[in-house]
């Protein structure tokens, strides 16, 4: 008899899983295409949009709290430390006091505004029709690191916002990536596909990596534009490029590499979670699962859509988001997947697509989409 009533738990916990779905619980409207991610504390949801206003919402109900107006476009995710929100619109980093919305300082970079045309629109502060990604500051101690379209990896000083060093990309390539500390040592990739590792202390380069070996094919191919991730030895990251490189964190060294068959960029946020490596692909429409050591193929999943984002990972789930590269006006969509076996348990269908990376708070799902709205769900 207990035999039994442990079956059924068991079977009981399984179908709950199963059954999940999102529910859409609150929408917040900012009047402009939303491919930030969103950060929160337990408070207050931060996103910028790219009318180039930024806003601050109730975490709880999505309700207006204050608003910031900058002058371009707001593509990254924020930055929060204890006192500030730091961020990136058109070349120039604002921090701004987080609880009121003021501002604190800003930096302008003096960037040339670039403008790229596609099919006749004209996209300004963009290097191609594909360049939605940008370097997100990373916090350590009172600095401040991140990357700039001028190839400067700036170092703030965060109280004041003066620049207390500055690491330079060979030829001033862009610094799309977002920053790695990990001890004395700061990684970054660049444009070019080059990945960099200077000494924090002595400020000296450790070693730089070409993450390819031939010609590129067209002038973007191989650009660093992810976060990065050090899994023990390895250092991973994404790259807009068909080949995912894996390198020795200590000499920048391959480790191992996958090859995408289908020749799609491996360009999404990774995470390394119960040492499993899962990392979006764009052309692939694709969500992998590899053991980082070796890189062995665990499963992928494919929900027909492109993968420029970071998944949220649980002991349970995977949940990601995702849209239409070539026709953002397509339908999006989020996905929750098993995170062992990566079967589709659940999706929810946006009217646009999504390349704002999702985050989890308690049971909700809160990312922005390209129809303008910050949306939260239900899980």
């Amino acid at each position: 008899m207990k035999n039994g009533i442990v079956v059924l738990l068991v079977n009981l916990h399984l179908l709950t899983v199963d059954a999940q779905s999102l529910i859409e619980s609150w929408t917040f409207d900012t009047g402009d295409k939303v491919l930030a991610s969103p950060v929160v504390d337990d408070t207050f949801i931060y996103v910028g949009s790219q009318n180039g206003n930024f806003y601050s919402l109730n975490a709880k109900d999505g309700s207006f709290h204050w608003k910031y107006e900058t002058s371009g476009i707001i593509q990254a995710a924020a930055l929060l430390t204890e006192r500030l929100v730091f961020f990136e619109s058109a070349n120039i980093f604002y921090a701004l006091d987080k609880m009121e919305g003021k501002l604190v300082w800003k930096f302008d970079t003096g960037m040339t505004p670039l403008n790229f045309e596609y099919e006749g629109v004209t996209h300004s502060y963009k290097i191609d029709f594909w360049d939605d990604k940008r370097s997100v500051g990373v916090a350590d101690g009172n600095l401040i690191y991140v990357g700039s379209g001028n190839g400067t990896l700036y170092v703030f000083d965060q109280a004041s916002g003066i620049v207390v060093k500055q690491y330079q990309s060979d030829d001033n390539s862009p610094i799309r990536s977002t920053p790695l500390i990990d001890g004395n040592i700061v990684y970054f990739g660049d444009w070019n596909g080059v990945v960099y590792a200077y000494n924090r202390e002595s400020d000296e380069l450790k070693w730089k990596k070409k993450t390819y070996r031939y010609d590129r094919p067209y002038p973007s191919f191989g650009g660093v534009v992810s976060s990065f991730v050090r899994h023990n030895d390895l250092l991973l990251f994404g790259a807009r490029n068909h080949i995912m490189n894996v390198l020795y964190a200590e000499t920048g060294e391959k480790e191992w590499t996958y090859i995408d068959p289908k020749g799609g960029w491996m360009v999404g946020d990774p995470v390394v979670y119960n040492d499993t490596l899962y990392i979006g692909g764009s052309d692939n429409l694709s969500m992998y699962a590899f053991r980082p050591k070796w890189g062995r193929y665990l499963w992928q999943h494919n929900g027909g859509l492109n993968i420029y984002t970071r998944p949220i990972v649980t002991d349970q789930h995977i949940i990601y988001s995702a849209g239409n590269g070539y026709k953002w006006t397509d339908p999006g969509a989020v996905y929750v997947l098993n995170r062992m076996t990566g079967e589709e348990i659940t999706k929810f269908e946006t009217p646009n697509a999504v390349f704002s990376s999702p985050i989890k708070l308690n049971d909700q799902i809160i990312f922005g989409c390209y129809d303008g709205k910050v949306y939260s769900l239900e899980l």
